[in-house]
């Protein structure tokens, strides 16, 4: 029998698998009841345990339409990729135990609302159930989609999955009796994931020691508990309040590995958790923060004023800012700022109520009753007559529809609530100057958007900056107003970047060829200089020595893995075709040439609609015009991710195809003609020579190196 956790196949007389331990028992679909691994038809009600499967077999039964689609249409999907993913799992604790305490129907019912409520939190942080599991299921967080902070999001899925059911136990207990505990377990690592099964419902799932280690975790968590690898760990642990396990023996592992416990939240952001490590000197911004202070200056005189900060993902648009707000300490100043993130896309007014939680002073664990006088407080002592505008406040705070709105239309409410958020607004910047903030416009919910035009429409005479950010690509409504500025965040030069190095590792001597190195892969962008750093220290690469540091092992340059989720995300949102163009032309090199990718890629008619889309999204740019188009990857992280996610047979066969064709167009007549040989980890292009002249290798290129052409 196949465990539906690992896929290891046991003996069918085994109620547990011998891999990973996880139960056997065939769960009833019809009724819920546990039955023995030989049995075709449930003891319970006599429903057949063959024929179909749970309740949520089908991939669009529990999985968003988007996703589902992607699944079955997208042929790296189906195929397989290599992917960096954070996979979860969660079970019920003695469900076996519920099953005998309660009728069939009802257990029934029962495990089909915690399966729903479970898969709707791991579906709210954009992460994709591929497996139920009896009396669990199985999430993975950065498959079929990469997205940013996978682990942060399966994180935030698994708090919100221990919450949900315990509000569900709490019902229970005073209803049934009974008591209703999870176990989860996350893990952090690089799987291979693709379809298994040829049929429409196919299983999507992942696969390797990743997966095997987060169910063993899940195994081992204590019941009401979540445990998380320490790859995990280390991408959360200054987002979350978590308990060190230390080293835990588990089941199939040779070696004690490290385990930690999660137990609640802390909410920071990503430039908050740098702040508290210590945060290294703004290099390079001098003219972007005097942009800045030149529009807040405009805007305390009452001439309003718009600023959009654009810059790809770690370029510094946070850091930017955070010295902006510095720099405003000695002035008598409200400065207000709320976030759009990637999962909140689909809930209205997501950074918008950010902004009033932080005007109102309202904090995690208060009250309805504390958050309702917060409210009142705050408005009224602003102005008086905005007591009209309370019942809209409350209600985008609270969640609550208020009796006082259920007359009007929903057109006319959301008239009304944009013009309640307004008037606070505009009250607030007669007391005193207003900053408000916006960051990663790129994530904005619709509502949202269409409440800053309504804003921005009202600034000219306002004293209020809005200041927004957002990465290259974003369109803003307002840009075509008079009072609208950008600021575009340029790459480092190699000067700052040795500045920037300095300050991370506190030492002004450097190792020879440090800088070098580390600005050549970072290619300027402040994010990725730190965390390579930072990673190199961490690795043992670099050592503290006197008066600087020094290289301590052969000295390499890697990627941190917060650098490459952030690439991989950008690559993913792609379209199907585009991306699979962006994976050939990285297997050619970190420069290729259209006429070349056009014979190897199989969409080869609408290539340079695909090439102009990744031009337009700054993933490659033109390097050569005559006598034939050439590109080049704008950053090597690109092409480092992009290669990385394609499985090593599908490697090989690019590599073999662009080997054949480079035979086919390059003739030295002196020395022969170019032959392609099979090696074990792809092609090998050489050249034959006449006899007693030894061959001269040409290899098709890995990332980050260029082709060796023949003398």
């Amino acid at each position: 029998m196949k465990c539906p956790r690992c896929q290891h196949e046991n003996l069918p007389s085994m109620k547990f698998c011998g891999e990973c331990g996880a139960r056997l028992a065939a769960v009833c679909s019809a009724c819920g009841a546990p039955n023995a691994p030989t049995q075709k038809f449930c003891g319970e009600c006599g429903a057949s345990l063959t024929s179909g499967g749970p309740k949520f077999a089908a991939p669009e039964s529990y999985t968003p339409k988007h996703l589902a689609e992607k699944i079955l249409t997208s042929k790296s999907a189906l195929e397989g990729e290599r992917k960096q993913v954070t996979v979860l799992f969660c079970d019920i604790v003695d469900s076996t135990r519920l099953a005998e305490r309660l009728d069939p129907e009802t257990m029934h019912e029962l495990m089909d609302r915690i399966l729903r409520l479970m898969a709707e939190a791991v579906h709210s942080y954009e992460g994709t159930v591929n497996q139920f599991l009896g009396d669990g299921l199985m999430a993975l967080f950065g498959a079929p989609l990469a997205v940013e902070e996978h682990a942060l999001r399966a994180v935030q899925a698994a708090l919100a999955i221990q919450e949900t059911i315990g509000g569900l136990s709490e019902e229970q207990r005073a209803k049934r009796g009974i008591e209703i505990r999870l176990r989860v377990g996350l893990n952090t690592g690089v799987v291979v994931v693709g379809r298994i099964g040829d049929d429409l419902r196919m299983d999507y799932t992942a696969i390797g020691e990743t997966t095997h280690l987060a169910a063993r975790l899940q195994a081992s968590a204590e019941p009401g508990s979540i445990l998380a690898g320490d790859a995990t760990h280390r991408l959360v642990e200054g987002y979350v309040r978590s308990e060190s396990l230390g080293r835990v023996a588990l089941k199939g592992f040779g070696e004690p590995v490290a385990a930690h416990r999660i137990v609640g939240r802390r909410r920071r952001t990503r430039l908050q958790v740098s702040e508290e490590r210590g945060l290294s000197p703004l290099v390079g911004r001098e003219r972007e923060l005097a942009l800045l202070r030149e529009a807040f200056d405009r805007a305390v005189q009452g001439r309003g004023q718009v600023v959009g900060i654009v810059g790809e993902a770690g370029a510094g648009k946070s850091r930017l800012l955070h010295e902006f707000r510095r720099s405003l300490e000695a002035e008598r100043v409200t400065y207000l700022m709320g976030a759009c993130v990637a999962y909140a896309r689909s809930i209205p007014y997501s950074p918008i109520v950010d902004v009033l939680r932080l005007n109102f002073h309202i904090e995690d664990g208060d009250n309805a009753l504390q958050m309702d006088e917060k409210v009142r407080r705050g408005a009224l002592s602003l102005d008086p007559t905005l007591e009209s505008t309370l019942p809209f406040f409350r209600e985008l705070l609270s969640g609550r529809a208020e009796e006082t709105l259920k007359a009007l239309d929903a057109r006319g409410k959301r008239q009304k609530m944009f013009e309640a958020i307004r008037a606070l607004t505009v009250a607030g910047s007669v007391r005193a100057p207003l900053v408000l903030v916006v960051e990663d416009l790129h994530w904005i919910d619709e509502t949202s958007e269409d409440y800053l035009a309504f804003l921005v429409d009202s600034l000219p005479g306002l004293r209020v900056l809005l200041v927004t950010t957002q990465r290259p690509g974003h369109a803003v409504r307002w840009s075509d107003r008079t009072y609208y500025r950008q600021i575009a965040l340029d790459v480092l030069g190699e000067a700052d970047t040795a500045t920037l190095i300095r300050g991370v590792l506190g030492a002004e001597a450097l190792p020879e060829g440090l800088v070098r190195r580390v600005h050549e892969r970072a290619e300027g962008n402040p994010f990725f200089v730190e965390e390579i750093v930072r990673s190199m220290v961490e690795r043992g690469t670099l050592t503290p020595a006197t008066g600087g540091v020094r290289w301590t092992m052969e000295p390499s340059v890697a990627f941190p893995e917060t650098a490459l989720e952030i690439v991989r995300a950008r690559i993913d949102r792609l379209e199907e075709p585009v991306k699979r163009t962006a994976q050939v032309a990285a297997v050619i090199g970190r420069e290729f040439g259209e006429r070349l990718l056009a014979q190897v890629v199989d969409t080869a008619a609408l290539l340079q609609d695909y090439l102009q889309t990744l031009k337009q999204a700054e993933f490659v740019r033109e390097t050569r015009f005559f006598p034939e188009l050439e590109y080049i990857f704008k950053h090597a992280i690109i092409q480092d991710v992009a290669y990385q996610s394609i499985l090593a047979r599908r490697r090989a066969e690019l590599h073999c195809a662009g080997g054949e064709l480079l035979q086919r167009r390059r003739r030295v007549a002196a020395r022969g003609e170019l032959v392609v040989r099979q090696s074990g980890s792809g092609c090998v292009v050489g050249i034959d020579q006449p006899i007693g002249v030894s061959p001269i290798p040409f290899s098709v290129p890995a990332p980050g190196a260029r082709a060796q052409r023949p003398a």
